[in-house]
């Protein structure tokens, strides 16, 4: 096995793709679709194969991906997707890292030298009634093996971690986990690239175009969320629409990103209406079903500090306008 030396530590190079795209050089992973492309969100994904028992970082530029590092990684003693809590087994899907935890505060023998806690049972995890928590991405001692199975956490060595410290931003790093990565060529990527970003601007267009039976089309019979089902929605939607004139609606620098036929997509939200303006973060799980592509829930966090706010909606204006040009 071949190795690569990286930021001063020599890392083996494991190349186990397990599908029709492992010779291609320029296959990546299928549910990379959409990076960071400005200031806001990193271009950094971070993609665990279980089977394959390795960490990949992935870089995005314009619409290319890259491959940056690859490390051995270690998962749940017990195989199979989490589903409850203390079944040790590794759980699969879009997952962000919130917090990184270091120093007196971590116990090196169990975590070694650094962790990052992820945002296990997310939406699709609730949804389906799994429980548990504590689903970390952390490092071991040196002296101990990759090999002797976690709780459920993803593992890699201490200077891994450590190298991984400089691509990963709390709660916008994302770490999708699957049991097998599946890949696709660049070409493919495109295509699935212009399917979502088309379907997110008819979304919109509905949205301000106030077109409710539209509008609505796009949302799950199952969807939730501020305590409203798919009916009560439409009617608190259709309430704003008879209030307001007009609405306007921008999404600026969305990442997306998708697990078996489960997408999140998250981007910089700013609303404008003759009665209300805000501006903030908008997250938005969609689910792929028998008529297509449907959203069950929507997230939206305000960003508290005005100038904060502005500052976001210039940076986001400038971004836009440059990636026109």
């Amino acid at each position: 096995m071949a190795a690569t030396l990286f930021l001063g530590v020599l890392v083996p190079q494991i190349r186990t793709f397990g599908d029709e795209h492992a010779q291609d050089p320029k296959a990546v992973p299928a549910g990379l679709i959409q990076l960071g492309t400005g200031s806001y969100y990193s271009p950094y994904a971070i993609v665990v194969d279980k089977k394959a028992r390795t960490l990949t970082l992935w870089k995005q530029s314009d619409k290319t991906l890259e491959k940056v590092v690859e490390f051995p990684s270690d998962i749940g003693k017990q195989a199979g997707n989490k589903s409850k809590l203390n079944d040790h087994r590794t759980p699969e899907g879009i997952y962000f890292t919130l917090k990184m935890i270091e120093g007196p505060g971590l116990n090196f023998d169990l975590y070694g030298k650094r962790a990052y806690t992820l945002d296990y049972p997310n939406l699709f995890d609730q949804r389906e009634g799994k429980t548990g928590s504590g689903i970390w991405l952390h490092a071991i001692p040196e002296n101990q093996t990759l090999a002797r199975g976690s709780r459920g956490c993803v593992v890699v060595r201490n200077e891994s971690i450590l190298a991984l410290g400089k691509y990963i931003s709390p709660e916008r790093t994302p770490v999708l986990i699957y049991e097998s990565v599946p890949y696709q060529s660049a070409e493919e990527k495109l295509v699935k690239d212009k399917e979502i970003e088309t379907w997110l601007a008819k979304w919109i267009d509905a949205w301000k175009k106030k077109d409710i039976e539209s509008y609505i089309g796009f949302y799950s019979p199952t969807f939730h969320s501020m305590k409203m089902n798919r009916e009560k929605w439409k009617i608190y939607k259709d309430a704003l629409n008879k209030k307001y004139e007009k609405i306007d609606i921008n999404l600026y620098s969305p990442i997306i990103f998708e697990h078996n036929n489960g997408y999140v997509v998250r981007g910089l939200q700013a609303y404008h209406s003759d009665g209300l303006e805000d501006f903030g973060e908008k997250t938005i799980y969609i689910q792929k079903e028998t008529d297509g592509l449907k959203i069950i829930g929507e997230q939206w966090d305000a960003v508290d500090n005005p100038g904060v706010a502005r500052g976001l909606a210039r940076c986001c204006l400038a971004e836009s306008a440059a990636s026109k040009n």
